[in-house]
């Protein structure tokens, strides 16, 4: 039977059936004697069924070569048995384990060995080695050829020789190799050997042997270390489990007297014969005279002879010894000690063979009595785990069948979709995993980038062709995103010291006026940018606005510093730093004045009419100072005369806020824009004057309400001021991102995500695209021209409609599909991150109980497992082509079907949105204007792309730039269509096909009602194509290919194995019980005194 190998006790997982029933019959002896040691003896042979014979205390000899670890090792197993050689040493720790010669015949018995009775007599020992009985002769000439043939090697296996001896007791020792000096071959190897074997048996009693005379102080350094270090260097060997036994007491004695004549001395000599552990505490020494026989002696095979001599010489030895510290060394003070003994009884006692058995026993039973308390304890809380596993176990062997594997595939399909749905949905609590959420996200979720990124090499492999799909799109439109990110943060940077801020507050409802300040910054809290970062005037992205708030009362101008967040402040800028060209009726502004408890606000104002000097300057472009010229304007915070209704706040300064203040992009709009502030004035100037009591009611500041001057149209009040006390909303003024894909998608896109949000974030990035999507293709003058469709029976005259048609086709084949089939391959690697997650979870619930019982099988099948991961990543490759197929026609229906006056209808729908949704009594209607000059603009378009019109001289633009600049427009109108419907269609594809079911009951009660990954699970998997036909799959063929039988078989053979190991563990527990029951323990230390010294 081959020699279990040895494990820790938690990680033992199996034991063999034959381990089991040899445990018991081991139990069954124990269970039949009352002798602590045979008990101690069986209960190792248990432990050492399992592996675990080093939890069992044993008495082991280790020391230097040629110190006497045989001659000590013989003295405590009572007798001349050790192996020694002149020639070859101890190359391998060697288990000797001692037994009584009465019960060989058992052993042989239980062996199936043959041994003559008679060769019995005579006081032979035999020994059991390599499964062969025969006498110690024949042991030591078979161990001396097992070294020799070991050559220089020395290996750390353990070599077991079972030793019985007449009279002999039950005990277990171990000789281990001797550890060379530096000088020779192999020294690092042996105490390789040695540190292993500490380290893997920690329960031992390990003896120490060394000469007396050897003085640890001269040891090499080497040495030293390695026997009173710590690991991993040394041995860390304590007091509790080691005895330090020094040979060769007589003489060291012999060698002492000649240089000291006091016992003082003399005990200061042994002292310094100590050895210390790592912590600096000392070891038990105890100095011996002892006697080795001769290898020839020993050979003779006399045992009883043998032993009887080696007791007479020891005891000789002893006597001598005792006589050389009584008489050879003077007493000087026989003061008794606080231990009751003077100094020559502790100089006895250390010199004592009696009192080094005392400690040898006393040590040796409290580790015994420790280590077993502490191994009962182990092995209960082992056998309550193997207890839980075997009742895993058993309901799993139920669960675990073979049959109705269909039916099985099906429950574990429907119940992956659930999950899959539930988790898109958010509706799957993820709070409740055994795993912390973030974790759980962070391992299966994915950002924005996350998705984009796998989408990217999604549409690579998915389209191959460069005309369907660039290889190096993904990375100019990423660079496009961080380019338009850099300008807006370009724009956020305009938060500096000096601008002018607005900061509405709750506590007194007002809108109050500030002035940015350096910000305000401890030197303590500088320490990342150093004193640079403490002087700097610059903001950082996340550091709070210093802001300069002035109260004037009496006079008196007082100023409060506040903190504040930029996403709370709005910037402003003075009207006559404003360029004139960006002045535009109706302007919407902010007015600064002072309220009635002094602090300086702003109120929002809108100016109909601008200052003849404005006028003057727009027309002829002269530079003219407008900052003391009055304006007029209405506060637009002052309810109507005739309305109760209070004022929106919120809505004036959103609509203030919003207010366009950039200027015409070319002629046509500057002439539309003179012509409203000529017609602004015209109206201005039927308006009556405010009275007095309108005047006393606005609050106290700069302006000045004209006596009686009232606007008849608005029913509001007109007030005068310096241009100076006007401001703007800086419209850069923009929050802040922290990243580019952030200012894409909002503050969630670096978030790792599992649900639709996910999707929703690809949407928000597509539309993001295609927002600042700009037409890229240009052909030459020639080609433009051969494209321009002749019109019949025309000589002077083109039609330009079908070029621009033909370049806005162009066109939307690049950038827009591109972005189109990116963002569905990276809807589809967000749904595969889902259906990763999802499965995962099916399987841990599966594994836990928490889902139906027959679906385990199919868990354990590594094949299913496979197949259904495969499938999941076939039906996400599936719905990207789809999707992007859809998308590609949807954008090519719109393009094929281009209608010249879209862009206008778009405006039209928004000035009807405005008008009946947000629109409100006395307010200009923004989007009325708008569409007007829209109206205007593409009618001075289609008159100016006729043919006569494009080869005219004096025309200001080319052809060219006409053709181009009209491509543009419909390009942004063709935009306006897709940006919805695209994003819808990644919607549809993701998320409704995926959650809804295919055919509700109520529309087609006879229609399917699975899910689209439901149904596509069970046709790939329940079913196969045959002469292309979809045939279902048989029970017994999807039980071969999962490996559902075998998987049956393995598992049911890792029961046994558990429930062998639980039957292990509890006969090892019914034979610590035993040796618990035993009084004294084992006594063979106890035995070995009685019968060698008579005492």
């Amino acid at each position: 039977m081959a020699v279990p190998k040895k494990v820790a006790l938690e990680e033992m997982s199996s034991i063999p059936a034959d381990s089991v029933a040899r445990a018991q019959e081991y139990l069954k002896l124990i269970q039949a004697t009352s002798d602590p040691n045979l008990i101690f003896l069986h209960c190792y042979h248990i432990m050492k069924l399992g592996g675990l014979d080093a939890e069992v205390p044993r008495l082991v000899v280790f020391g230097q070569q040629s110190m006497g670890k045989t001659t000590v090792l013989d003295f405590i197993m009572g007798g001349p048995i050790g192996y020694s050689s002149t020639d070859t040493g101890t190359k391998q720790p060697v288990v000797i384990i001692m037994r009584p010669l009465e019960v060989i015949m058992e052993v042989a018995s239980a062996l199936k060995l043959q041994i003559d009775p008679a060769s019995l007599k005579g006081g032979t020992i035999w020994c059991l080695f390599n499964g062969k009985l025969m006498d110690i002769r024949s042991v030591q000439d078979a161990m001396r050829l097992h070294m020799q043939s070991m050559g220089e090697r020395i290996v750390a296996d353990e070599l077991e020789v079972e030793v019985f001896v007449p009279n002999g007791v039950n005990a277990i020792f171990v000789d281990l190799p001797g550890i060379k000096d530096d000088s020779k071959t192999g020294a690092e190897f042996t105490r390789n050997v040695v540190r292993n074997y500490v380290k893997s048996n920690p329960n031992d009693l390990y003896l120490l042997v060394k000469k007396s005379s050897d003085d640890p102080a001269n040891w090499p350094w080497s040495l030293k270390e390695f026997i009173t270090t710590a690991p991993p260097t040394g041995l860390g060997l304590s007091p509790h489990q080691t005895i330090v036994v020094g040979t060769r007491a007589r003489e060291f004695l012999i060698n002492e007297k000649t240089d000291i004549r006091t016992v003082e001395q003399l005990m200061d000599r042994v002292l310094k014969r100590t050895i210390t552990d790592s912590k600096g505490n000392i070891l038990p020494l105890h100095l011996l005279e002892l006697f080795s026989l001769s290898i020839e002696a020993k050979e003779s095979g006399d045992f009883l002879a043998n032993k009887r001599e080696m007791k007479r010489q020891i005891a000789k030895g002893q006597e001598e010894v005792e006589n050389m510290i009584r008489t050879s060394f003077e007493v000087t003070n026989d003061t008794v000690g606080r231990d009751g003994m003077t100094v020559v009884d502790r100089l006895l006692q250390m010199f004592s063979i009696n009192g080094f058995l005392t400690t040898l026993d006393t040590r040796y039973q409290a580790l015994v009595a420790t280590t077993f308390r502490n191994l009962e304890r182990r092995l209960v809380r082992k056998k309550m785990e193997l207890e839980r596993s075997m009742q895993s176990l058993e309901q799993r062997m139920n669960r675990l069948s073979p049959q109705s594997i269909r039916e099985s595939v099906s429950l574990f399909i429907r119940q992956f979709v659930e999950v899959v749905q539930k988790m898109i949905t958010g509706n799957y609590t993820i709070m409740k995993l055994p795993v912390a959420p973030e974790e759980f996200l962070k391992y299966y979720g994915g950002s924005l980038r996350d998705n984009l990124e796998d989408g990217n090499e999604l549409a690579l492999n998915l389209f191959p062709q460069r005309d369907l799909y660039e290889p190096d799109f993904y990375e100019k439109i990423s660079k496009r995103t961080e380019t338009l990110f850099n300008k807006k943060l370009t724009m956020m940077d305009s938060v500096k010291p000096g601008r002018y801020v607005r900061y509405f507050t709750s506590k007194i409802n007002a809108h109050m006026f500030g002035l940015i300040e350096p910000p305000r910054r401890n030197k303590t809290n500088s320490t990342d940018g150093g004193i640079e970062n403490y002087i700097s005037n610059e903001y950082k992205s996340d550091e709070l606005i210093n802001v300069e708030f002035i109260q004037i009362n009496n006079g008196q101008e007082n100023s409060l510093h506040k903190n504040i967040d930029r996403s709370r402040i709005s910037l402003l800028t003075p009207l006559p730093s404003v360029s004139v060209d960006q002045m535009q009726v109706p302007l919407y502004a902010w007015h600064k004045t002072l309220s009635s408890t002094g602090w300086v606000l702003v109120r929002p104002i809108v100016i109909d009419r601008l200052p003849p000097e404005i006028i003057v300057q727009k027309s002829n472009y002269r530079e003219i100072e407008i900052a003391s010229k009055q304006i007029a304007f209405r506060y637009l915070d002052v309810a109507d005369s005739n309305s109760s209704d209070d004022v929106d706040v919120d809505s004036v300064t959103e609509k203030v806020a919003n207010a366009n203040i950039k200027g015409a992009a070319n002629k046509d709009n500057e002439k539309n824009a003179k012509s409203d502030v000529d017609r602004n004035s015209r109206e201005g100037d039927k308006s009556g004057r405010a009275n007095d009591k309108g005047g006393k009611e606005a609050d106290k500041g700069s302006s000045t309400p004209a006596a009686g001057d009232k606007d008849v149209k608005n029913n509001r009040y007109v007030y005068f001021t310096t241009c100076s006390e006007i401001f703007l909303e800086d419209p850069k003024v923009v929050p802040y991102y922290n990243s580019a894909l952030e200012m894409v998608s909002g503050e969630h896109a670096e978030a790792q995500l599992l649900n639709q949000l996910a999707i929703t974030n690809i949407c928000h990035w597509l539309k993001f695209q295609i927002k600042h999507m700009e037409p890229d293709r240009h052909f030459t003058s020639e080609v433009i021209y051969q494209m321009l469709r002749s019109v019949h029976h025309v000589v002077d005259r083109a039609d330009w409609e079908p070029l621009i048609a033909d370049l806005v086709q162009s066109n939307v084949r690049g950038a827009l599909l591109h972005a189109a089939r990116l963002s569905a391959c990276a809807a589809a690697a967000a749904l595969r991150r889902v259906l990763k997650a999802a499965l995962a979870e099916v399987f841990r619930c599966i594994q836990q109980s928490e889902c139906g019982q027959t679906l385990y099988c199919l868990s354990e099948s590594l094949h299913f497992q496979e197949q259904i991961d495969q499938l999941s990543e076939e039906y996400c490759r599936q719905k990207a082509t789809e999707c992007a197929g859809a998308m590609m026609n949807l954008i090519l229906e719109q393009t094929y079907s281009i209608q010249f006056d879209v862009a206008v209808d778009i405006f039209d729908y928004c000035y009807q949105f405005e008008k009946y949704i947000v629109g409100r009594a006395g307010h200009r209607s923004l989007m009325g204007e708008a569409l007007y000059r829209v109206r205007e603009n593409f009618a001075m378009r289609k008159r100016r792309l006729a043919m006569t019109d494009i080869f005219e001289k004096s025309d200001a633009k080319t052809s060219l730039e006409l053709i181009y600049e009209e491509v543009k427009v419909q390009f942004w109108a063709t935009k306006m269509l897709l940006a919805s419907p695209l994003a819808t269609k990644i919607y549809t594809h993701f998320i409704k096909d995926v959650v809804d079911r295919m055919a509700n009951e109520m529309q087609d009660p006879s229609g399917s009602n699975d899910a689209e990954l439901e149904a596509f699970l069970q046709k790939n998997i329940l079913y196969e194509s045959v002469d292309g036909n979809w045939v279902p799959r048989s029970n017994n063929r999807m039980s071969q290919d999962y490996d559902v039988n075998s998987k049956y078989d393995r598992f049911a053979q890792h029961f046994q194995e558990t429930k062998h190991s639980l039957e292990y563990i509890t006969i090892a527990l019914e034979a610590i019980a035993a040796m618990k029951r035993a009084e004294g323990g084992p006594e063979f230390v106890t035995n070995l005194d009685k019968d060698l010294l008579g005492a």
